[in-house]
């Protein structure tokens, strides 16, 4: 296979609404942290320092990594609730920087024409499913002008237009053009109330006061918070699209998270449906769930250097360039 061989899979693949799934690996070309970075941020807590276990916990961050760093030890509730502050505040501080630094719309753009691509060929409609916190689709979909649809009511990126007829029309495309954003792990933006009101304040710097961040943080307790509100209806909603979509394009996900693969993978092996995967490195469990021999259309592109490596149902290879980065993908889309 070269190069056109690949296009033309994937664009066959991708013909038929597909669903986007962003993951972590989709962040980190913004300048949003990794794993890596947040355990950094994590060690060096003056609070989490004096945990009883503290030596242990970050010994194994070193060793096993975050997550299974903390699920390989005892944490208070302090700790766990310190964790969760300390993830919300590392990963807004890197998210508002993008957000208020200079070519917001430049840096956007693979994620725009992501979204026009898709809204264009079907019919003006796209569901996102994401496990991530930060706001990149939500910037994205406003850019582009579309409406986003999350759960909750409003949007962030605002420009003034003015009440001409001409303007009048691109408003009524906008409601007519729909992005759906379903943050399955929680969003920057939502918070719970000391009475358990569910809300959302928008490009927040500090933690509003009375509220806790709605978002799951790193470590199997996860499993157990999303059988709560927000996240319970969200997954659900999540489950539905998965049903309805034609195919599905995986950004940057590694598969290690079990609260969305079910109905994805039944979708793909006993649904027939097509999936294509780009990311820097696919996961072990990646190329076991996603390269498998009841999955009849798959194609996973991965970093290889000044290449790109192929992995598909038809043959494995290498091309040219990295059109495993959304930027290139884009231009063989």
């Amino acid at each position: 296979m070269d190069l056109n061989d690949v296009a033309k899979i994937i664009q066959e693949y991708l013909a038929d609404s597909p669903l986007v799934v962003l993951g972590s690996g989709a962040s980190v070309p913004y300048g949003l942290p990794t794993m890596g970075g947040l355990a950094e941020v994590l060690r060096k807590d003056s609070l989490l320092q004096a945990e009883e276990n503290s030596a242990k916990l970050f010994a194994d961050m070193d060793s096993i990594g975050l997550e299974a760093a903390i699920d390989n030890n005892a944490l208070s509730e302090n700790a766990k609730n310190r964790i969760r502050t300390l993830t919300w505040k590392c990963i807004n501080e890197t998210d508002l920087k993008l957000f208020k630094g200079k070519n917001l719309e430049d840096r956007m753009q693979s994620l725009v024409k992501l979204i026009k691509k898709i809204i264009t060929t079907s019919p003006n409609q796209l569901t996102i499913v994401t496990t991530n916190y930060d706001r990149l689709s939500e910037y994205a979909t406003d850019l582009y002008r579309a409406s986003t649809v999350t759960g909750f009511e409003g949007n962030l990126f605002r420009k003034f237009d003015g009440f001409s007829e001409h303007v009048n029309n691109k408003r009524i495309a906008a409601r007519e053009r729909v992005v759906k954003i379903l943050k399955v792990h929680g969003s920057l933006d939502w918070f719970k109330s000391e009475n358990e009101d569910i809300v959302s304040f928008p490009l927040q710097e500090q933690i509003p006061s009375g509220f806790t961040p709605l978002i799951v943080p790193p470590g199997k307790e996860k499993y157990s918070t999303t059988h709560d509100e927000p996240y319970r209806t969200i997954i659900e909603e999540a489950d539905k699209e998965f049903k309805k979509a034609g195919s599905f394009l995986c950004i940057g996900y590694g598969f290690n998270d079990s609260h969305i693969q079910p109905k994805l993978i039944s979708q793909i092996k006993s649904g027939g449906k097509p999936i294509v995967v780009i990311t820097k490195k696919a996961t072990e469990e990646c190329l076991r769930l996603v390269a498998d021999t009841n999955v009849k259309k798959y194609i996973i592109l991965e970093d290889n250097g000044s290449e790109t490596k192929i992995k598909s149902n038809n043959e494995d290879t290498t091309v040219s360039g990295s059109i495993w980065s959304l930027n290139e993908f884009m231009e063989v889309w």
